[in-house]
Parts: C-alpha cells; sequence; structure tokens
C-alpha cells in the first residue's frame, strides 16, 4: 500500500519519537561521566575544610601536596619527614617518619570504615568522604612538617566523640598538659612531638565546644555539637607535630644593612612558640641544638648564644622572628638590661 505523502511523513514522524524514547535513558546515562559525584564530595569536602580554617584563624595554610602512590595510599614529604596515608580493612591511618631524631608513629585516623580509599583534592588536601554523608575526613601535610588531621560533621546526627588512636615507640606517652595539648614525651620526660589544643568551627565561623579525653595511647576529640544552635558543617581539628626540627617553620642567615652584619633570623612554629612559654628550660637547649645543625656551628658566636637566652628566658617573645647578630658584643650580664630598656623588644639586641 502507497501512503499519501502526508501519512507518510506522520509516519516518519511516530518513528521518530518512539526511537528518541528508547534510546533517551541510555543517552542521558553516558551524558555524566563516571566518577562526576565523587569528584564533587571530594572538592566540597576540601572547599568546607579549608573555609572552616579560614574562619577559625589557625594560622598556616601552605600545604606540601602529596601523591598518590601505586598501592593507593597518599605519600607526602617534608625535609627529612614523610606523611603517608593508607586504608586497610576499614581502618584509615596516617603514618608519621619525622626522620633522624623524629619519631616513627602511627595515627589511626577516624574514618569510616565505608569510606573510600583516599583520594587526592585540587588543593593537595588528603580527604576520605563517607558515603553515608555524616563524617568526612581530611588530612594535610603542612610546609613546617605537621599534619591536621580535619573532622567535618556534615549534620547533628555525626558522633560527638573521634578516637584516635597512637601507635609509638615503647618509650613515648602522650601526656595531656594544663593549656588542653598533648606532649609526646619519652621516659626522662623529653618532648618529642606535640599535639596542638582543639578547636572546632562551625560554617558561621562560630566556635564549637570541644577538647581531648586521653586513655593509654587513645586521644578521643570531644565535639560538643549537639544540643548547641550550630551551622553545619563544623569542622575540627588535632594538629600534630612529631619531629624536633619541626620546632622552627625556618631558619636563615642574610646581611641586615641597617645594622651592617650578618643576621640569623628564626620563625618559630606554633610548637615551638608553644615550648617557649610552656617549656623554655627545654626549649633553650632543643632549640639551639636545632640551629647548630641545620647551620654551621663555627657561625655562632658568644653574643648569639646570649640573644637566643634573652629571647628564651627574658620574656622578650617578639610576635614576629627572633634575629641574631653575629657580629654584636659579647653580654654576658643581659639580665640587667630586663625592664631598663626602652622600647622593650629591644631588650636583646644591643
Amino acid at each position: 500500500m502507497i501512503l499519501p505523502d502526508k501519512g507518510l511523513k506522520t509516519l516518519r514522524v511516530a518513528a521518530s519519537v518512539i526511537a528518541l524514547c528508547l534510546i533517551a535513558p541510555a543517552s542521558v546515562a553516558q551524558a555524566v561521566p563516571q566518577g562526576d559525584t565523587g569528584n564533587h564530595k571530594l572538592e566540597s569536602t576540601a572547599t568546607a575544610i579549608n573555609k572552616g580554617l579560614a574562619r577559625s584563624g589557625q594560622g598556616e595554610t601552605t600545604l606540601v601536596r602529596p601523591a598518590k602512590s601505586d598501592t593507593g595510599s597518599v605519600e607526602a614529604s617534608v625535609r627529612s619527614g614523610r606523611v603517608k596515608i593508607t586504608k586497610d580493612r576499614g581502618r584509615a591511618k596516617a603514618n608519621l617518619d619525622g626522620g633522624d631524631g623524629g619519631l616513627k608513629l602511627s595515627l589511626e585516623l577516624p574514618s569510616p570504615a565505608v569510606a573510600p580509599d583516599p583520594q587526592i583534592a585540587a588543593d593537595g588536601t588528603t580527604v576520605l568522604t563517607d558515603p553515608n554523608g555524616q563524617v568526612d575526613l581530611g588530612v594535610q601535610t603542612l610546609t613546617d612538617g605537621s599534619i591536621r588531621a580535619l573532622t567535618v560533621l556534615n549534620n547533628r546526627h555525626a558522633p560527638v566523640r573521634y578516637d584516635y588512636r597512637l601507635e609509638l615507640t615503647a618509650d613515648t606517652t602522650p601526656i595531656q598538659t594544663g593549656d588542653g595539648s598533648i606532649s609526646l614525651r619519652d621516659r626522662n620526660g623529653t618532648s618529642k612531638g606535640w599535639i596542638a589544643p582543639a578547636w572546632a568551627v562551625d560554617a558561621n565561623g562560630a566556635p564549637v565546644k570541644t577538647h581531648y579525653e586521653v586513655n593509654g595511647n587513645v586521644i578521643a576529640q570531644i565535639v560538643e555539637h549537639t544540643g548547641q544552635h550550630v551551622a553545619y558543617p563544623v569542622i575540627a581539628d588535632p594538629r600534630v607535630y612529631y619531629a624536633w626540627w619541626q620546632l622552627f617553620n625556618w631558619s636563615e642567615w642574610h646581611w641586615n644593612s641597617a645594622y651592617g652584619m650578618n643576621q640569623l633570623s628564626i620563625e618559630l612554629s606554633i610548637w615551638g612558640r608553644h615550648d617557649l612559654v610552656f617549656n623554655a628550660g627545654q626549649f633553650l637547649t632543643s632549640g639551639w641544638n636545632l640551629l647548630k645543625e641545620k647551620h654551621s656551628w663555627w657561625m655562632f658566636t658568644d653574643s648569639m648564644r646570649q640573644q637566643w637566652e634573652c629571647h628564651v628566658l627574658g620574656g622578650i617573645a617578639e610576635p614576629g622572628t627572633f634575629d641574631l647578630e653575629y657580629e654584636r658584643r659579647s653580654v654576658p650580664d643581659w639580665r640587667s638590661r630586663i625592664g631598663r630598656v626602652w622600647p622593650p623588644q629591644d631588650t636583646c639586641n644591643w
């Protein structure tokens, strides 16, 4: 039977509609690249973390970008330190190696067992996402060698307690200090590492009550987000130092044209600032030895040692760098300058 042109056109249109209905679902499915949902979650978690850091005013945010190994672990290197994030049988760990003179420890992370393997976000944050949407985790390696273990509480159903199990050498013990931080000490009481005081902040930048509880080698961060008026996500963070060279962010020699002499400038890390205030006697020796290890010993004069003692023991802890001038005269009785020099920050610069 031969159809009129009008009928033939109608039949062709109908056939096209039927064909489109049959293939459309497959075409739509193919139009969404596989893994986009996971990548979006990865990047949104990293964004939430960095917004929380900015709101909390937690200082340095310069990251060391890690790389992913063939085994699926994520690894980063800073000076002689190594950070390796692994996940095995549902347990995620940060394996920290401080190199010569540093600690070797493993920090089990409170990541959900169902979380996929660690992934690296565009900014360098290692992320473990929760398929259930309650608690995500990020790990950042910073340029001073320390790491941040950042917990992202996405809603009010997230737990209050987050356990970090430490695997340490037999002679190292976590000790909670009066300011809420945790010192990792050897049997002689020497501080070998440090965990900064706990903090947590909500999506509006409001602080959320939090603290540590220590039970043996388990450090729990308690985040009291329930029962409060908080905006989610809430970001919480232990920051871990695990090698004595992390007392300083950096130290370098340069020419000071104003004084006409060489100067060694030192920027203390958060751990260094803490030891300066709470453990000055040990820091006096450990910090000085660290400087002499990094720089040629013969460059250190008697006056530089006196300037160092003045900065550490004299209570003249400038907010910026410590500056030790190579050719300043020796002043063994520098303590007599305390309270007599104006402005006070010049006490250690004679």
